[in-house]
């Protein structure tokens, strides 16, 4: 280790020992920075996180017990089922992994395994874990501009880890969508106009009083705060505000997506991986059904599916696929009895999942469920959560098995050890 590695990790050590609840500065060496990315064609990753388990006999698997009947998919001998039944005729752009797998069955548990890529014991080492949309943006921090521009955007619901960046600090977290008829606030003063020399005072008022106290406490914090400053500062005179402005797509195409807010963030997600966004997620809640399962999955879907549809049949047209990973999955599946209440519990044991774009194969199936969509088929193989994690990692140009430095000064492995790519269905 040279001196200036062995200096930054010690101080890492110090101030973690002291700050563990604050994005500290990189402590990355470049030669650790260039050894966990490899060339691919991604730019940008988009997230369907169908959060609250959904059911996968009711939606991607049909089953003798699903509520839905079935239809059929792009994907020759493959069916979904009705609530997907626009996305189904787009499958044929990504594939579908029908024995996905965890230990998991605890909602908490589920979500940090599915947007880290770490069960939760598996993590319990790094307080710090950052969100595996945050490694992939910051594996492509050598593209973006120097000047600050969200390279994680989030919307729908932000719990857990979502939009988290751990170590690696307040570029790299999530960028929330709270309102899309009004994704960025607050650029103007409510009361009316200004003179941009009424903000250049301000700020040197507060440089002012910044030094003053830096002066006297010399302590991270200043230094954090003041990036924020600046990163809000370049984020409001940026050329590419207007990307957030879903007034710029034609009527047609707004028609096309839907008027839900899931059409709107579907058709969001499309214009920020026209601007190469790095990682956009959309969490989709209200798929904890253990009563009312039909009647919600109905409402869920007929709000989602022609926006999926569309975003896919999209991606494909413009040849934005292939430089865009598409990921769909929930923390995990539904039991497939359906009791009196019309209830669905917490399975873990088998569910589906949608992956496909960048170097991924086209139309692939990987894996099956029994005849009843309890377990992984015996006759098939099954792929853990943090399989498909780490193949996102891999098929994005990020190395699972290397590591970079935490806040503490401790390597960080991008992936667990037991997680494994799925390489047979990447072409790198």
């Amino acid at each position: 280790m040279n001196r200036g590695l062995f200096l930054k990790r010690a101080y890492g050590i110090l101030a973690g020992t002291f700050l563990t609840s604050l994005p500290l500065a990189s402590l990355h060496s470049e030669d650790e920075e260039n050894e966990f990315t490899h060339k691919s064609p991604v730019k940008t990753i988009i997230f369907i996180n169908m959060e609250g388990g959904m059911s996968h006999v009711d939606t991607l698997d049909p089953k003798g017990n699903s509520s839905f009947s079935k239809v059929s998919s792009s994907i020759g001998g493959i069916s979904l089922l009705e609530p997907f039944s626009k996305t189904a005729k787009q499958l044929k752009h990504v594939g579908i992994v029908r024995s996905t797998w965890s230990e998991d069955g605890d909602h908490g548990f589920g979500q940090y395994l599915l947007n880290t890529g770490y069960r939760m014991p598996e993590g319990m080492g790094f307080p710090d874990i950052p969100h595996f949309g945050s490694v992939f943006a910051y594996s492509k921090k050598q593209n973006q501009s120097k000047t600050y521009f969200p390279s994680y955007i989030t919307m729908g619901g932000r719990s857990g880890r979502i939009g988290n960046s751990g170590f690696l600090g307040v570029p790299y977290s999530g960028f929330h969508i709270g309102n899309l008829d009004n994704p960025v606030n607050h650029l103007v003063p409510s009361y009316g106009k200004y003179k941009d020399e009424r903000l250049v005072r301000r700020k040197d008022i507060l440089n002012m009083m910044n030094d003053e106290f830096g002066n006297r406490n010399h302590s991270p914090q200043l230094k954090l705060w003041n990036q924020m400053v600046q990163a809000a500062e370049e984020f409001r005179n940026s050329s590419r505000l207007e990307s957030f402005d879903l007034t710029k797509e034609s009527e047609a195409t707004r028609q096309r997506y839907g008027t839900t807010w899931q059409g709107k963030s579907l058709l969001m997600a499309k214009r920020l991986a026209e601007k190469e966004v790095p990682f956009v997620q959309i969490t989709i809640g209200g798929w904890d059904t253990h009563n009312n399962n039909k009647a919600q999955i109905s409402k869920i879907m007929s709000e989602t599916d022609q926006g999926i549809a569309a975003l896919l049949e999209d991606l494909a047209g413009s040849g934005l696929l292939s430089q865009t990973v598409f990921f769909l999955s929930s923390e995990f599946g539904r039991t497939p009895d359906v009791g009196s209440r019309d209830g669905r519990d917490h399975h873990p044991r088998v569910w589906t999942s949608l992956l496909g774009g960048g170097p991924f194969q086209k139309g692939f199936v990987l894996g099956e469920s029994d005849e009843k969509g309890e377990r992984p088929s015996k006759t098939a193989k099954a792929y853990h959560l943090r399989d498909l994690i780490a193949s996102i990692h891999y098929a994005s140009g990020v190395d699972p098995d290397a590591s970079l430095t935490n806040s503490f000064g401790r390597p960080f492995p991008l992936s667990p050890k037991t997680a494994k790519p799925i390489e047979d269905i990447i072409s790198l």
